[in-house]
C-alpha cells in the first residue's frame, strides 16, 4: 500500500499554518454559502392618493395590505422581496417624491373628475408624465388611477352610461349604468402582466367598481383587455412599465376576502407587476 508523502498532509505544516488554512477554508465556505443564499430585494413604492377629499393615510388599507404584506407572503417568487408603500396625497406631491420610489401606484377615487378643476390636477399630470417618460419610473393606475393616467397623457374619460355623458352631477349617480362586481374580460394582445392570468386569445375575471371609463386610449398606450360593457380595461405604454387597470386587482383573491366568490387573477396580475419592477430595478 502506497501512502501519501508527509508534505501532502496538514501535519507536514507548522500548527500556525494549519490553523490559518482551516480558517481560510471556513471563510471560503461561508462566502460560497452567502452567495448561494437568496437575497432580499427591497421595493420602495409610493401610493398617490387621488381622492378629492383631504389626505387620509388610512385610505386604501386593503390595497396597501395586498402589496406590502399578502403578496410577499403568498406568492413564492416574491418571498425574498420586501415591499414598502409610502403615502402621499396628490395635492402635496412633487417630482422629487416620485424620484425616491421604485414604483408608483395611482389610487382609485370616488369623485367625478370634472370636480377637480381647481384642485391643481394639471401639475400632477405633468409630474406623472415626466416620471413615466423621462425618468422611466414604473407606474400602475388602479380604477380611478387608470382613468387619471389616461387623462394625464391626453386621453378622455366620461360616464359609461351614454345618458350621462357630458353631464356633471355632484357625485356619481346610483341610477347610472356602471360596471360592478366580477366581470369577464377578453384579451386583445399578449403582455407579460398577464402571465399566469390568461393567454391571448383568452379570458380572465376581474372585480369592477366604476361609473366612468376611458373613452379614448392615449396615443402612447395600447389596449390589452376589454369587457362587453367597457372597452379600455388594461392599457400599457409599450416598452415602459406603465399600466392602467380599470378594475381592482387587490380585491377578492380568495373566499376570505369575498364570501360569495374568489378572483385570484388579480393577485397574479399584481405579482407580475412587482416582479417586473424588481427586474427593472436591477
Amino acid at each position: 500500500m502506497i501512502s501519501r508523502p508527509d508534505f501532502m498532509s496538514l501535519r507536514a505544516f507548522p500548527r500556525p499554518t494549519r490553523v490559518l488554512f482551516i480558517v481560510l477554508l471556513c471563510a471560503a465556505a461561508a462566502v460560497i454559502l452567502f452567495l448561494l443564499m437568496p437575497r432580499e430585494h427591497l421595493l420602495r413604492g409610493l401610493l398617490v392618493d387621488l381622492e378629492l377629499e383631504g389626505p387620509d393615510p388610512s385610505r386604501y388599507a386593503r390595497l396597501r395590505e395586498a402589496l406590502t404584506q399578502r403578496l410577499p407572503l403568498e406568492v413564492d417568487r416574491l418571498r425574498t422581496t420586501r415591499v414598502t408603500l409610502e403615502y402621499i396625497h396628490f395635492s402635496a406631491i412633487e417630482r422629487k417624491d416620485l424620484a425616491a420610489a421604485d414604483f408608483v401606484v395611482l389610487s382609485p377615487q370616488g369623485t367625478p373628475w370634472y370636480r377637480y378643476d381647481s384642485a391643481g390636477l394639471e401639475m400632477v399630470k405633468e409630474i406623472v408624465v415626466n416620471a413615466a417618460i423621462a425618468d422611466d419610473l414604473p407606474l400602475l393606475g388602479i380604477c380611478g388611477g387608470h382613468q387619471f393616467l389616461a387623462l394625464a397623457f391626453g386621453g378622455t374619460v366620461d360616464f359609461i352610461d351614454p345618458t350621462f355623458v357630458g353631464k356633471q352631477p355632484e357625485r356619481y349617480p346610483k341610477q347610472a349604468i356602471g360596471e360592478h362586481g366580477v366581470t369577464v374580460l377578453h384579451t386583445l394582445r399578449d403582455d407579460p402582466i398577464l402571465n399566469g392570468v390568461a393567454s391571448h386569445p383568452g379570458r380572465f375575471r376581474a372585480v369592477e367598481s366604476h361609473y366612468e371609463e376611458v373613452k379614448a386610449v392615449p396615443g402612447q398606450f395600447v389596449n390589452i383587455a376589454a369587457s362587453a360593457l367597457s372597452e379600455v380595461q388594461l392599457m400599457r405604454i409599450p416598452d415602459k412599465l406603465v399600466y392602467g387597470v380599470a378594475f381592482h386587482p387587490e380585491r377578492c383573491w380568495d373566499d376570505g376576502d369575498c364570501a360569495e366568490f374568489a378572483v385570484p387573477e388579480g393577485k397574479q396580475l399584481l405579482a407580475n407587476f412587482l416582479a417586473m419592477v424588481r427586474e427593472h430595478r436591477r
